[in-house]
Formats: structure tokens, C-alpha cells, sequence
């Protein structure tokens, strides 16, 4: 009798075990499924942004306007043959004489355009301290922005000097329910990235055409008075 209790209590506690894994499992599974919904989602919000890119460069012809004066604060602004690129930079102050610049800080964003759609966004974020003249660099290439995945975009990282990752591409970084890696790239750094530079190519365009439109109508209303 004790031993048919014994048997019975290991079945028991064996069925117990079992069921509690499927219940992990299951549990990790949907996590897993949540995660890469995620990870497309913010492939969506990332794709509309490039098409946001796109749709101004080619409402407002920039890659044949020339003459841009008016720009965000600390940013440079080049249109060359078949790009534009935007590079914003924040200047270093000690911390204690803050007259003193120690370091700059800049984000840089390369379009590649033939003026109607994108071929390829290279961006580049680093900073340099003046005086070690270490630099940390990270760069990306994103080589079909138009396209709705994200997993053939690369980075580079260099650290003081070092490269740490060399053309490591979205899809092969970790993305776990444990360290979300590739969810917190797109979140917190591609979609501000991308967000920050179409809001800036929007202001450089509207500020042009704004200049335009209000020396043509000043020059009108000169030429009428000349009349009176």
C-alpha cells in the first residue's frame, strides 16, 4: 500500500512538473510572439518615416534648391548631386568653467536621392573630447529605406578608437525577452533619429519658401509704389 502511495505521489508530482513547464513555455512563446509584433510595429512607424523623407524632398524639389539659408540651431545643411545631408552638433562645456568647450557631440544624416524617392540613409552619431582627441563613433547604413523590414541595416562601432562591432546587421542583435536589444534600437534611438531630421528637413523647406515667397511679394509691392 505504501509503495502503490509512493507511486502514485511521484505520477502526481510528475504531472504537476509537466504541466508547470507547458505553462512556462507557453508563457515564454507569447512573450516571444509580443516581442517581434512589437519589433514590427516599430518597423511600420520607422518605414512611414522614410516615407515622410521621401514625400519632402520631392514636394518641395530640395535636391534642386539652392540658396538654403535658414537652418535649425548648430546644424549644416549640404545638398550635393544625388543626396542631402543634415548634421546637427552640440558643443561640450566643462563642467565647472562652462565658458570652456571641451568636447563636441554630432548626428549626421546622409539621403541618398535621385529627388522623387530613397535609396539609402547613412547616419553617424559621435563624440570627441578636445583634449584626449578620443573619439567614440557609432555609424549606420540603412541600404533599402523604403522597403518595410529593418533587419539589413548595419552599424559600426567604434570605441576610442577600437572597433567593437563591424558591420553588424539589426536582424543578428539580440532581441530576447530577456535584453530586447533590437525593439530598444528601433524605439529609442531610430524612430527619435529619423523623427528629429524629418521635422528639421520639413523646417528647412517651409523656411525657404517662406523666404522666397516674401522676397517675391516685397519686390511686387516696391514695383507698385514706383507706379504712384
Amino acid at each position: 500500500m505504501k509503495r502503490m502511495i509512493l507511486v502514485v505521489s511521484c505520477c502526481i508530482s510528475m504531472a504537476v512538473a509537466a504541466a508547470a513547464q507547458d505553462k512556462g513555455e507557453q508563457k515564454y512563446k507569447l512573450m516571444s510572439e509580443r516581442l517581434d509584433q512589437q519589433g514590427k510595429e516599430l518597423d511600420a512607424q520607422i518605414s512611414s518615416l522614410n516615407t515622410k523623407l521621401a514625400g519632402i524632398i520631392k514636394k518641395y524639389d530640395l535636391l534642386k534648391t539652392t540658396g538654403v539659408r535658414i537652418l535649425p540651431y548648430q546644424m549644416t545643411y549640404v545638398i550635393g548631386q544625388n543626396f542631402i545631408e543634415m548634421e546637427k552638433h552640440t558643443f561640450i562645456k566643462d563642467d565647472i568653467y562652462a565658458r570652456d568647450i571641451t568636447g563636441i557631440q554630432v548626428k549626421k544624416t546622409k539621403i541618398y536621392t535621385d529627388g522623387q524617392s530613397i535609396s539609402q540613409i547613412e547616419s553617424q552619431i559621435y563624440d570627441q573630447d578636445y583634449y584626449s582627441g578620443m573619439m567614440n563613433i557609432v555609424k549606420i547604413v540603412d541600404p533599402s529605406p523604403m522597403s518595410e523590414g529593418t533587419d539589413d541595416i548595419v552599424f559600426t562601432y567604434i570605441l576610442r578608437g577600437k572597433i567593437v562591432l563591424d558591420n553588424k546587421k539589426l536582424g543578428e542583435i539580440k532581441n530576447t525577452t530577456v535584453s530586447p536589444i533590437r525593439n530598444d534600437l528601433k524605439r529609442e534611438f531610430l524612430i527619435p533619429h529619423l523623427s528629429y531630421f524629418e521635422d528639421s528637413l520639413l523646417y528647412i523647406a517651409e523656411a525657404y519658401y517662406k523666404g522666397l515667397k516674401d522676397a517675391e511679394s516685397g519686390m511686387s509691392d516696391f514695383l507698385k509704389k514706383s507706379l504712384k
